[in-house]
């Protein structure tokens, strides 16, 4: 003999979406600021904005995320777990002939200038980074 037994009470399943919530985290907001002395703005494009779990990770490209970059948008946020990260925003020179140069990029057309830091993520607050390119 077989029986069946239905129930209307269901046991609760674990709603992803309410655990994320449940959980801690802070948000980062980097200011990806691109003014540059000597070089026209049009001419200077956002390259990359990276991060990383340690300094050496960073240097090694192994990047856990990244932003899609626009040259229209200067904000950027990214929601993280609270610790220590490291950053890294790049940018590039357009210009035509050796204008790149002058300009304090480290060579011709189409040079990069990076910079890197590190910052910490406090749960439920917001890190605040603005980029600055010498």
């Amino acid at each position: 003999m077989m029986s069946t037994v239905f129930s209307c009470e269901h046991e609760p399943l674990s709603d992803p979406i309410i655990d994320e919530e449940e959980a801690n985290f802070g948000k980062l907001e980097v200011e990806f600021d691109m003014r540059h002395s000597w070089i026209p703005p049009h001419r200077i494009v956002r390259v990359g904005l990276h991060l990383a779990e340690t300094a050496q990770l960073l240097y090694q490209g192994d990047y856990f995320q990244s932003a899609n970059l626009t040259d229209n948008r200067q904000f950027y946020t990214f929601t993280l777990s609270p610790g220590t990260y490291y950053y890294e925003a790049i940018i590039a020179c357009l210009c035509e002939g050796d204008s790149c140069s002058a300009g304090g990029f480290p060579g011709y057309q189409y040079a990069q200038k990076h910079i890197m830091g590190k910052f910490d993520i406090i749960d439920d607050e917001t890190t605040t980074i603005k980029t600055s390119f010498q």
